[in-house]
C-alpha cells in the first residue's frame, strides 16, 4: 500500500516540474468550484424537490457529477435515482 502513496507522490510530482505549479493549481481551483456548485445543486434539489419525490445522495462522486455536467448532469441524477426507488 505504501507503493500506491510514493507512486502517487511521483506522478504528482512529475506532473508539477512537467506543467508548471501556477496552470496546476489553476485547474485544483477550477475543480474545486466546480465541485461546490455541484454540492449547492444537489442541496437545492433535496431541499425543494422532496415534494416529488426527488433525492440524490450527496457524496463525492454525485457531488462532482452535478459541478462537472452541471444543471443535465444533475437531471440525470435525479433520473437514475428515481428510477431505482420504485
Amino acid at each position: 500500500m505504501i507503493w500506491l502513496w510514493g507512486a502517487g507522490t511521483l506522478l504528482l510530482a512529475t506532473l508539477l516540474v512537467a506543467f508548471g505549479v501556477q496552470p496546476f493549481f489553476k485547474w485544483v481551483w477550477r475543480f474545486c468550484t466546480k465541485w461546490v456548485i455541484g454540492l449547492a445543486l444537489l442541496f437545492i434539489l433535496n431541499r425543494y424537490g422532496q415534494a416529488y419525490g426527488w433525492y440524490v445522495p450527496m457524496n463525492p462522486v454525485t457531488t462532482g457529477i452535478a459541478g462537472i455536467l452541471g444543471i443535465p448532469g444533475t437531471i440525470a441524477l435525479v433520473y437514475l435515482y428515481k428510477g431505482n426507488s420504485y
